[in-house]
């Protein structure tokens, strides 16, 4: 799906979007780790792969769930599995029309 240099490229692209300085990045040493405010961004790195998962298209949110105490719970779903070409076939004759799919099947005999 996505290479290691890929992912790591990803990486350091949020990173230097938060302004944080990472190693191996083009950022300038000079370059203070706050935002606009003086507060430092503390980002784990379980935060940081779910960014590079929702930037990378792995990770899609599948629902947004608000309670009665406003608290917020962001679902997302996402496969690291590659489909194979069967399963790719599969999805395509599922979007077309059956008496098209049977003509298709029926004209190969």
């Amino acid at each position: 799906m996505f290479s290691q240099d890929n992912l790591n490229k990803i990486l350091r692209d949020v990173m230097g979007c938060l302004n944080r300085n990472v190693p191996g990045s083009n950022s300038d040493k000079n370059k203070s780790n706050k935002n606009s405010n003086g507060n430092k961004i503390n980002i784990t790195p379980a935060q940081a792969l779910v960014i590079a998962g929702i930037i990378g298209g792995v990770l899609e949110v599948d629902s947004v769930l608000v309670d009665k105490d406003q608290v917020v719970q962001i679902v997302l779903a996402g496969s690291l599995k590659q489909k194979t070409e069967l399963e790719k076939m599969f999805d395509d004759i599922g979007s077309m029309p059956f008496d098209e799919v049977l003509k298709a099947m029926l004209g190969r005999l």
